[in-house]
């Protein structure tokens, strides 16, 4: 009879060894990749959210244009574009606080279906912890117009705006409030917002003022 040949126990116990040593490498490489591609998915979101925000706010600025509103009591507005802790603003609730406020133009209405102009009134507030883009389907507070809102920023814990005054080769002066005196009628020629998340993280955002036309 052949002599049969076989492994030994401690030659077993060592491969296994082996064996679960390359699997949990495998599946230690394994939750790598599915954590990098969740972190990934969520940076792309973060950074998808960023640039849809920073380009309606660009699109908001680039068409601001001279229209002056009226409130709620119809008290027509002494500037069409104001902003900082300017004294036009109107009253509003505790927890929000206006950034800046004017009419631009350029609001898409196809075959004119609505019964509204091109022109918008647009808010720029931050309630509690989001900035918020707030706008009225009419110009005038007047025609109780509801306010359409759109959440642009989560999780700020301050918002600062700051407005160009003027510029050299050297330095850029900025005031904190529109209009800086009571009979300035143009506005500024850039915005800077500064948001501050809870983290402690900052994000400063320049936009540059479109030529303004006249409505």
């Amino acid at each position: 009879m052949r002599k049969q040949a076989g492994f030994t126990l401690p030659e077993v116990l060592i491969a296994l060894l082996v064996f679960s040593m390359i699997s949990a490498a495998c599946v230690y490489s394994l939750r790598l990749g599915v954590d990098s591609r969740d972190q990934l998915a969520e940076t792309d979101e973060i950074i998808k959210e960023l640039q849809l925000a920073r380009l309606l706010v660009k699109e908001d600025f680039a068409q601001v244009t001279r229209r002056a509103v009226r409130d709620e009591f119809g008290t027509l507005t002494p500037t069409f574009f104001y902003g900082g802790q300017s004294p036009f603003f109107r009253r509003t609730a505790d927890d929000e606080t206006i950034l800046v406020a004017f009419v631009r133009d350029g609001w898409i209405n196809p075959n004119a279906r609505a019964p509204r102009s091109s022109l918008q009134y647009v808010e720029y507030i931050l309630r509690s912890d989001t900035l918020v883009r707030r706008a009225r389907v009419f110009l005038d507070g007047a025609r109780q117009s509801e306010f359409i809102e759109k959440a642009l920023f989560d999780d700020i814990s301050q918002a600062e705006i700051e407005f160009l005054l003027s510029s050299n080769q050297r330095d850029l002066q900025w005031a904190d409030v529109w209009p800086v005196s009571s009979g300035q009628a143009s506005p500024p020629k850039a915005i800077a917002i500064t948001l501050t998340s809870e983290s402690g993280e900052t994000l400063r955002q320049l936009f540059w003022i479109g030529e303004v036309g006249n409505a």
